[in-house]
């Protein structure tokens, strides 16, 4: 019962520092805050911070792993499609980018784009990869990540304008395409 009670309460202490986090970032940039603004402003201790990251960054690193983990759980309940670029997987995909856009844009501004965008790559290399000696599967599915990260920054920077409804239609359709399409 007390691990589980830990286990709570350090989960807690870490969203509040990805709160109070986001909110200094609206002021300045991640460089500028100092541990000890984001301590207090989350409310907790510098040991808790540490005990829990080894650097600002690290904060960004982490929720986005959980964010990954959970969707990863979801998505292998989906099996409603075979391919990644199906108008289910893209529809969970653009669901969750709206879910998290915040996070999403807040790693963007801090200049940690190419976190999101590898943690991206290695996402869609574990979970749609089926032949690791096959060159064009690797560079397709590389594309692929590109192309989506990519299109999330357009989406993003636009308002997200469409629906991820819309976003999911757009790209399902665009990438069954026999021209997009290699196989």
């Amino acid at each position: 019962m007390k691990k589980e009670q830990g286990c709570a309460s350090n989960r807690l202490a870490r969203e509040c520092m990805l709160t109070a986090l986001m909110q200094l970032l609206e002021k300045r940039p991640l460089s500028a805050i100092t541990v000890s603004e984001l301590t207090e402003k989350a409310g907790v201790s510098r040991m808790t911070y540490y005990r829990n990251y080894s650097s600002k960054e690290d904060i960004f690193a982490r929720h986005l792993q959980d964010i990954l983990e959970e969707y990863h759980e979801e998505s292998l309940q989906l099996m409603q499609g075979e391919r990644h670029y199906d108008f289910a997987h893209m529809m969970h995909c653009f669901r969750y980018f709206n879910d998290h856009r915040r996070f999403l844009d807040c790693l963007f501004e801090s200049g940690l784009s190419g976190m999101f965008l590898s943690a991206l790559e290695d996402y869609v290399l574990s979970r749609w990869r089926t032949d690791p000696d096959d060159p064009a599967e690797f560079y397709a599915l590389r594309a692929f990540s590109g192309a989506l990260f990519s299109v999330y920054i357009a989406w993003s920077k636009r308002g997200a304008q469409e629906s991820p409804e819309e976003m999911a239609e757009m790209l399902s359709r665009y990438w069954a395409s026999p021209a997009v399409r290699s196989e």
